[in-house]
């Protein structure tokens, strides 16, 4: 998405956690005006504006109601269950033009609803990342997608964003707000999703007498060989293993050792071998070995 030139106006950050942070420093790295930021605890916002100061700003750490004196455009990087307190405090201090984002990707513009109302466009720009420090963020935002969502004017403020905090090489995900579900699933399945599944290949490592730091260093490089294949040759060509071989026997065996484990870890198994089994069936896995498997699995 291309970067809208004109004047730069000035942009108040409400929230001061590590996206708010790494956001804030790399748009004022990047010439953009960052002139306030307000958070729900006083002490948090001002060690986030000494964050986004490393950057050379100059910004003041002031309360939620008074963003809209200072600036024209909001980015509003709070809990998802602060996004619509925190529009209502906006829209009651008299926020009734500009732009204002949101950083979730479960929620959609209507979060911002009585911004909206007021006249003041209204979208969301969620970062593909999961980011666990403002250092991290920085370092991981110059390659990441971000998924937007909103009003044209809304939209257009998310692609100067993306622009700014990549060096120009990031890349947007215009997302229909009634589809925000189906994206923001995906991005649990992308990410949390692996946490959930590495943390369930350590507790069966467990059950083979290996302890959780060895089994991490082991599965370690497993895991990033399986995903540098997926996202270089796609899903169904990276795939290996017994499903794909169409090894009935060591499925079947594999659930007979599951017995032994946390449910929950069974039930993970099973429901990934069974997806596994679909991705197997497009490489041309036969019918026949496609129904072994789903006995197997039953």
């Amino acid at each position: 998405m291309a970067r809208v030139t004109g004047t730069r106006q000035p942009i108040a950050i409400a929230g001061a956690g590590a996206v708010a942070q790494a956001l804030g420093r790399l748009l004022t790295a990047g010439g953009e005006p960052v002139v306030a930021l307000a958070s729900r605890t006083h002490r948090h916002a001002e060690a986030a504006a000494q964050f986004i100061d490393g950057a050379g700003a100059s910004l003041q750490v002031v309360e939620y109601a008074d963003l809209p004196r200072l600036a024209t455009r909001v980015l509003i990087a709070v809990s998802d269950q602060g996004i619509e307190p925190v529009a209502a405090i906006l829209a009651a201090a008299g926020m009734t033009r500009g732009a204002a984002l949101h950083t979730c990707g479960a929620r959609g513009p209507e979060a911002l609803t009585t911004l909206r109302n007021g006249g003041v466009a209204c979208g969301m720009l969620h970062p593909l990342q999961t980011i666990a420090s403002a250092e991290q963020g920085m370092r991981s935002f110059a390659d990441v997608t971000f998924g937007v969502a909103g009003d044209p004017d809304a939209v257009a403020w998310a692609g100067e964003i993306v622009d700014t905090v990549t060096s120009g090489h990031g890349r947007t995900l215009q997302i229909a707000a009634d589809r925000l579900s189906y994206y923001h699933a995906g991005a649990v399945m992308a990410s949390n999703a692996l946490v959930a599944a590495l943390d369930a290949a350590v507790v069966l490592l467990a059950h083979a007498g290996i302890e959780p730091d060895a089994a991490l260093r082991a599965i370690g490089p497993l895991a990033r060989t399986s995903i540098d294949n997926t996202l270089r040759s796609g899903t169904a060509a990276a795939l290996t293993g017994p499903v794909v071989r169409g090894d009935a026997a060591t499925v079947s065996a594999h659930r007979e050792a599951l017995r032994d484990v946390d449910p929950t870890v069974a039930k993970l198994y099973e429901a990934a071998a069974a997806h596994l089994l679909g991705l197997a069936r497009q490489r041309g896995l036969s019918e026949a070995s496609v129904r072994a498997l789903q006995e197997a699995l039953e």
